[in-house]
This record gives structure tokens, C-alpha cells and sequence, in this order.
């Protein structure tokens, strides 16, 4: 009788670095990743029409409700969106082969998300609060047009980020996390 090798699919293998999520795990965090991003660019779209419309708007009531309802959208859905998002997003990146730093497309999508969090928190928000001020006023001022620049941003921004999800581009940064 001839002796059989043990067949190397039984074996666990060992890798270097963290450990790895569970499938269902993993299955969840990509669900919950992809949904929240999704929404995000989403949110991001709504509030571009909106501040679009508010600034062809003529009517001051108009445009005070409009910047008023960004301004809600702005706080109830674009943070927890995008915390979400980046979140999942790293703990994915950690759970998983692709890693934090470890793959270009990561890495600029993780310095984009950030930017895409903090930038309008730092910019358009204070703009919306001047907008909405200024539209109960029966003004037309530049806030207007910096709430305008931040929604551009933000849907240009995040587009990229979705199609470096798509075709991960650039390989590998030579990082091990």
C-alpha cells in the first residue's frame, strides 16, 4: 500500500499580521461599508441639488428653508454617514487582506474620507449657518457660494472614492497595516 500525503487544504495556514474577520463577519462590515458610502455620495448629491436650487432661487423664503434644510441633512446624515463609512471602511481594512495602508486605492480613499469629514465641518457648515442667516435677512451674499463650492467638493470627492473602490488602482505601498 502506498502512503498518502496529507492534503495541504486541511492545514491551516499561518500569515504574518493581524487576524483575519470571519466570512460572515467580513460579509457584514462590506454590507454595512457599502451602504453607508452609498447614502454618503447620495446625501452628498441631495445637498448639491439643494444648494443649487437655493441659489437660482429669487425668493428669500426659499432659500432660507432650502439652506435650513441642508443644514439638517448636513447634521443628521453627512457625519453619521461618513463616520459610518470610515469606520466600517478601517475595520475592513484591518479585518482583511487589503489593509489600512497596505494598497495605494486604500490609502487615498482613507485621506479622501477624512477630508471629505472634516472639510465641510470646517467650510460649509459655518457657510450654511451664514446662508441661512442671510436668507432671513433677504440677503444674496457669498456664503451662498461657499456652501455651492463645498457640495461640488464633497460629490467630486467621494466619486473618486467610489471608483478607486471599483478598480483599485496602483498596487501595493509596501506597508504591512
Amino acid at each position: 500500500m502506498t502512503a498518502t500525503a496529507t492534503p495541504t487544504r486541511n492545514r491551516q495556514r499561518t500569515r504574518p499580521g493581524p487576524p483575519r474577520l470571519p466570512r460572515n463577519a467580513r460579509r457584514f462590515l462590506l454590507t454595512a461599508h457599502v451602504v453607508t458610502s452609498v447614502g454618503w455620495l447620495g446625501v452628498a448629491y441631495a445637498l448639491l441639488v439643494m444648494a443649487l436650487s437655493a441659489q437660482a432661487s429669487g425668493d428669500p423664503g426659499t432659500r432660507e428653508a432650502t439652506y435650513a434644510l441642508m443644514l439638517a441633512f448636513d447634521n443628521a446624515a453627512m457625519l453619521p454617514l461618513g463616520l459610518a463609512a470610515l469606520v466600517t471602511g478601517v475595520i475592513l481594512g484591518v479585518g482583511s487582506h487589503w489593509g489600512v495602508l497596505r494598497h495605494w486605492w486604500v490609502a487615498v480613499k482613507l485621506v479622501l474620507n477624512v477630508a471629505v469629514l472634516v472639510v465641510p465641518l470646517l467650510t460649509r457648515h459655518p457657510a450654511l449657518v451664514d446662508a441661512v442667516d442671510a436668507a432671513r435677512a433677504g440677503l444674496l451674499t457669498d456664503p451662498a457660494q461657499q456652501v455651492l463650492d463645498g457640495s461640488i467638493a464633497s460629490v467630486i470627492v467621494l466619486t473618486v472614492a467610489t471608483i478607486l473602490s471599483t478598480y483599485k488602482p496602483w498596487g501595493r505601498t509596501g506597508a504591512k497595516f
